[in-house]
């Protein structure tokens, strides 16, 4: 029986070519635009969620609310605050804490000259407790998870970093041989284990043990100097994860943090308020709040977004499909009432047309797997960069197969029942299925462009605010500058003589050394404070540091007083302990610049009343000196946040930094580019012969800082291509069945004098109505949802009438040219050819 449901099926579907192509065409692209989102959502998803009690292992955060500079979150805590937990907290299994190290690493070789490699990332090298290895579990190729770790100078790699260092060497070989970090800390391999086959974002590669710090001459490099001198400072550079007893709660936790953070961490008398709690570990990959060095952050909030696009892009063909199908019921309604006559019952039937929905929906979902690469590669830009489409994926098959399911169903079901309950008298004489019927139709019409103009207006809107992110007087000038790092962090002097041989270069404006371009990718206060001696007033604020070139390069308006002259560092006093990797930095006088709003929170009423004043900082190292001038406003911080009171200061003696390099705007041809980029990197590699030359113009970088917006925006046009895509194509297959339902109706009217354009509006003027209210019920909705949107920004477009009246416009515009294209072919056919049969 079911044989000969699926043959009478196909033969329904061949005879009906120009329906089910648009069916088809229609769900494929509804499916297959499904199938990417499932992918993207399932891959983000899958971050850290195979770690074994991965439900009881959290890290120790901290919610800290000033009454004068709001709220802020640290993803670390005090190294005191990290070993008091694992020493005297109860409900916890193991703890362990770990630090971030950065290095360049050299293997030596006996026969040939060493291999050297450039710095690791962050992301990739920790210097961690050997309890780690208990927290997280990896499978251990050769060393043991409880000794690899417990003797100075030992470093534990997984496979495929052993592989970078060491080649096809066997890996029972690599065990006891020698790498060399940053040209002096000698460290022996003391374990390999397999790298994860899971997503996750503690995706580490290089494991120092924790008692390397206090044997060599890391104890002294500021950012690890609490494993050799716990204290109870805020900030610090500790990263704590715990893995909770069975049956303990975080709440039984954060009981036992509120004495030790007002004991310890809170100082006497302050108003701020500090809790520290857990996060997940299937929180680190999404809670924005929590910064650190290692997580790759998804939006959740995109994800949500992105979801809903796929259910509405889905139910909108689907839509098709249905608005399709009872618009033939009248071709139907004889065959229906000859099977009824015949003793066909209604369950029968209703198999009947869900088997045409389950094979037109196969058809459909063999379709979109052959779209999916193709589109994963024009949408390349805002798909995830380690996502890949599978069909070896169980879950991807899993997905597809409830997708064509729940497709069938909701496609087909409705068109089924209705067909099927026709009365057989009624089917015989040819009568569809109208009344309540029709007006369902239009709703469904209505739903799909309310839809495809909700897409519109946030397409609108989305890039018009993408556009002014990227747009908008930041304050100072990020055309043709591009920024150079070094990444040998304490290289100060070799720093500063590869900027004065750039300065020589033809085809270069400036070049100054500096701690970081004027913005930063950062949104909470960057804990500093300026005081001013004689004043109680502290403000927080925003840190610059660089040469005497920074200002004129960066363009900086000076509004009072006068540039920081050339920096001397006056360091009289201090003796700088200098070591390979780093060196604790003396307290720098020098001469500070503030901006407009900075001056406004000190309470000065004019920015020239400010200057003189000797003030001090909170930065390592304390900086400290005479106010010698106030530069207006300029964005420190990315859009999201307000402009903020800032400070620089004059300086040579950077521990870390870059170049920033001005270009001549002479220079703005391809081929003197490529000429001053390459005289650059000529300069850069006989300073430092072993890196890697690289540089990113600096509107790029400030562009990166709203990769997520853009990418929202990107979807969001996607979508609303897609929506009406999907929308019109079901309007024209309406159209066209209306054009053929009414072909004597259109013929009569011809021969009794009618216009072509009076039967193109005869035919179009429903559906435009239709399009009408789809314009009226879309706009106050998209309104709301934008408005809430655009809150997220501290500068951001209105949502101007004109967008909703270009949005609705554009719509009716695009419907009305697919139903006049259907309705004119009609309007001019031959009207004898109609009236033939009569």
């Amino acid at each position: 029986m079911l044989s000969s449901y699926f043959k009478i099926a196909w033969r329904k579907l061949a005879g009906q070519k120009s329906t089910t192509i648009i069916n088809i065409l229609g769900l494929a692209v509804g499916i297959s635009a499904c199938l990417i989102i499932f992918l993207m959502t399932q891959y983000e998803f899958s971050y850290d969620r195979s770690h074994p009690d991965g439900e009881r292992i959290y890290r120790a955060v901290l919610d800290i609310d000033d009454p004068v500079y709001g709220e802020s979150h640290r993803s670390q805590i005090p190294y005191a605050a990290a070993l008091t937990i694992q020493r005297e907290f109860t409900g916890i299994e193991k703890g362990a804490n770990f630090f971030s190290y950065s290095a360049r690493v050299t293997v030596p070789e006996t026969d040939k000259p060493s291999r050297k490699f450039l710095e690791n990332h962050p992301s990739k090298t920790i210097i961690p407790q050997s309890s780690y290895f208990d927290i997280f579990k990896y499978q251990w190729l050769y060393g043991s998870a409880a000794t690899a770790l417990e003797q100075p100078f030992h470093v534990v790699l997984t496979e495929s970093r052993a592989r970078l260092y060491f080649g096809s060497m066997p890996l029972d070989k690599i065990i006891g041989k020698e790498l060399i970090y940053d040209d002096s800390l000698h460290l022996t391999v003391s374990g390999i284990v397999k790298d994860w086959d899971q997503h996750s974002d503690l995706a580490f590669s290089e494991f120092i043990s924790l008692s390397t710090i206090q044997a060599s001459f890391l104890k002294n490099v500021s950012d690890l100097q609490q494993a050799v001198r716990p204290d109870w400072t805020l900030p610090d550079y500790t990263q704590n994860f715990v893995k909770l007893a069975r049956g303990t709660t975080v709440r039984q936790f954060e009981q036992q943090t509120v004495r030790m953070v007002n004991e310890h961490i809170l100082q006497k008398g302050n108003p701020t308020k500090v809790r520290m709690t857990l996060q997940s570990l299937s929180d680190l990959h999404f809670n924005p709040n929590y910064d650190d060095f290692y997580s790759h952050k998804a939006s959740l909030p995109t994800l949500y977004i992105l979801m809903g696009i796929a259910a509405f892009i889905l139910l909108i063909a689907a839509i098709n499909f249905i608005n399709l199908s009872t618009a033939q019921s009248m071709r139907r309604a004889k065959e229906v009432g000859i099977r009824k006559v015949l003793g066909s019952n209604r369950p029968r039937l209703v198999l009947q047309f869900l088997t045409e929905t389950f094979i037109l929906t196969c058809l459909s979902a063999f379709c979109s797997l052959l779209m999916v690469s193709p589109l994963l590669h024009i949408f390349r830009s805002f798909i995830p960069s380690g996502m890949a489409f599978e069909l070896s994926n169980a879950f991807t098959w899993i997905f597809l197969l409830m997708t064509i399911l729940c497709t069938s169903l909701l496609a087909g079901l409705y068109p089924a029942l209705a067909l099927s309950s026709s009365v057989p008298i009624r089917s015989l004489q040819a009568r569809g299925m109208g009344g309540q019927k029709g007006y369902f139709r239009k709703g469904l019409i209505v739903f799909q462009f309310t839809v495809s103009i909700a897409f519109i207006i946030a397409t609108i809107v989305m890039g018009s605010q993408t556009h002014y992110l990227l747009n908008k007087d930041m304050g100072f000038t990020k055309d043709a500058i591009i920024s150079i790092g070094t990444s040998d962090n304490y290289a100060t002097n070799k720093r500063n003589i590869l900027a004065e041989k750039i300065r020589q270069l033809p085809g270069v404006d400036m070049v100054s050394a500096c701690w970081t371009a004027p913005m930063i990718n950062y949104n909470h206060p960057e804990g500093r404070t300026l005081q001013l001696k004689g004043m109680p007033a502290k403000v927080d604020c925003s840190e610059r540091m660089g040469d005497e070139y920074y200002v004129p390069l960066f363009g900086l308006k000076i509004i009072a007083g006068r540039n920081f002259s050339a920096p001397h560092d006056d360091t009289t006093g201090f003796t700088p302990s200098r070591v390979p990797n780093g060196y604790l930095l003396p307290a720098t006088r020098t001469e500070i610049l503030i901006n407009e709003t900075c001056v406004r929170q000190l309470g000065f009423k004019r920015p020239e009343e400010a200057i003189g004043h000797f003030a001090t900082t909170t930065t390592y190292p304390e900086v400290s000196g005479p106010i010698v001038g106030v530069v207006a406003d300029f964005h420190a911080q990315s859009l999201f946040s307000s402009i903020t009171p800032t400070y620089l200061y004059g300086t040579k003696n950077l521990w870390r930094g870059g170049l920033q390099v001005k270009l001549a705007m002479r220079a703005k041809g391809l081929v003197q580019f490529r000429r001053t980029v390459a005289a650059i990197e000529k300069s850069w590699k006989e300073i430092f012969p072993d890196e890697k030359f690289d540089y990113q113009f600096l509107d790029e970088s400030i562009a990166g800082f709203y990769e997520k917006e853009q990418r929202t925006a990107m979807i969001t046009n996607a979508a609303m291509i897609i929506a009406i895509f999907i929308s019109c194509m079901g309007l024209f297959g309406l159209v066209t069945f209306t054009a053929e339902q009414r072909t004597k109706e259109i013929g009569i009217r011809k021969v009794l004098g009618a216009s072509v354009s009076g039967i193109v509006v005869l035919l179009t003027k429903d559906f435009l109505r239709l399009i009408l209210l789809s314009f009226l019920i879309a706009s106050p909705i998209a309104w709301y949802f934008l408005h809430h949107w655009l809150q997220d920004f501290a500068y951001r477009v209105p949502v101007s009438w004109w967008v909703f009246v270009l949005a609705g416009s554009g719509a009716i515009a695009v419907a009305w040219i697919t139903v006049s294209f259907r309705a004119m072919r009609a309007a001019i056919a031959n009207p004898v050819t109609s009236l033939r049969s009569e």
